[in-house]
């Protein structure tokens, strides 16, 4: 398929581009961008459309965000994304903003039962039947000049965008849930609160194994990890690696030499931070209470109750149950189980969702939580 795009790569022409754009009530949006060896993305290309026209802007070359940043949060111009949790992390990180209003073509087709995560090119071949090349997916968006195969990939990324967007609007309205698809865009626009350093420890896969003190070395380990993750730019498992941080917290090695000792240690590491990881554990002693474990046998029954409340209620409302409750806050019920708490909704569970699931989740919660 033969392409048309303008290639922007100065202020001068973004500024005209944006000023054309804006006029739309509705604009196509996606990113390339390179996230190997950082902790944030890096900017590569950004892709936009409207009215026949396509735009791939050069990151790399403009330096006046500005009428970009008024695009994309105009409040009159629609911005339609696929899949757009990394892109609006990528804006959020790089222009600190969040694109509003804001609509998703993965979440959109999901409501009208096209699959619950479909990608951008089997979304456009079921609605539109065109077939959308994806062979430039691994490529290096950092490198100049793009080529014109890549140029081409990315136009195409946003030129059968508004097409999908149109069709799924109306099947979204016809079906019923257009109003809980709008929810849910406005929730998903909504800036995301980057985790705590003190509780990055919390998200790491076997943490739940320690107890006491070892809970809080991890918890400072990782906290100071994440700080430098960020402010070098580097993900975190090129800092240290997860399995390192748990075993240095459970052992509490006393020198340089048994810290070599630890899984996946690497020694390069070990010189560049090892004196500040034994001053970290050094000065940790405070008892914590352990990460929430995995579900025990007797738990996972009563999960599976809890679930099927869910499952009920999205055969109800006639979506598919990942719709209506994911398993994260499922979990999050748990803890609540696990202190004897009354039962709290789950923030995501707010609006539409409530009127489905709060009175027979919490229900569900109350016998589990009275059994002996």
């Amino acid at each position: 398929m033969s392409l048309v795009y303008q290639y922007i790569d100065t202020n001068k022409g973004l500024k005209l581009a944006c000023q054309q754009l804006i006029q739309a009530p509705a604009i196509a949006v996606d990113t390339e961008f390179v996230r190997v060896d950082t902790f944030y993305p890096i900017p590569g290309l950004v892709q936009l459309a409207a009215a026949g026209d396509t735009f791939l802007v050069d990151p790399l070359t403009i330096d006046d965000w500005q009428p970009l940043k008024a695009l994309l949060t105009d409040p009159n111009t629609l911005k339609v994304m696929h899949a757009c949790s990394e892109d609006l992390e990528l804006f959020q990180h790089w222009l600190e903003l969040s694109p509003t209003p804001m609509a998703d073509t993965q979440i959109a087709a999901a409501f009208v039962d096209l699959g619950l995560s479909p990608g951008y090119q089997s979304l456009v071949f079921e609605l539109l039947g065109e077939t959308v090349d994806k062979g430039e997916t691994r490529s290096d968006w950092l490198q100049r000049p793009l080529r014109a195969s890549q140029c081409h990939y990315a136009a195409m990324d946003v030129v059968h965008l508004m097409q999908c967007y149109d069709i799924l609007a109306q099947r979204l309205k016809d079906k019923g849930v257009w109003q809980w698809f709008l929810e849910d865009m406005q929730r998903l626009a909504q800036p995301k609160v980057a985790v705590a350093a003190e509780m990055a420890y919390a998200q790491m896969k076997n943490a739940w194994r320690l107890q006491g003190k070892s809970v809080g070395r991890l918890r400072a380990l990782a906290a100071w990890r994440e700080g430098v993750a960020r402010s070098e730019n580097r993900p975190k498992n090129f800092v240290v690696k997860d399995s390192s941080l748990i075993e240095m917290a459970r052992t509490n090695p006393a020198d340089l030499n048994q810290i070599g000792q630890c899984q996946d240690v690497r020694p390069s590491s070990l010189r560049r931070y090892g004196k500040q990881w034994l001053a970290i554990m050094l000065a940790s002693s405070e008892v914590l209470p352990g990460v929430q474990q995995p579900l025990s046998k007797n738990e996972n029954a009563h999960y599976k109750r809890l679930h099927k409340v869910v499952t009920d209620q999205a055969e109800n409302a006639g979506i598919q149950v990942q719709l209506m409750g994911r398993k994260k806050e499922l979990l999050e019920l748990f803890e609540g189980l696990r202190k004897k708490q009354p039962f709290i909704l789950p923030s995501n569970w707010s609006g539409w969702r409530a009127e489905f699931l709060t009175e027979a989740i919490t229900s569900e919660y109350n016998h589990i939580l009275e059994a002996p």
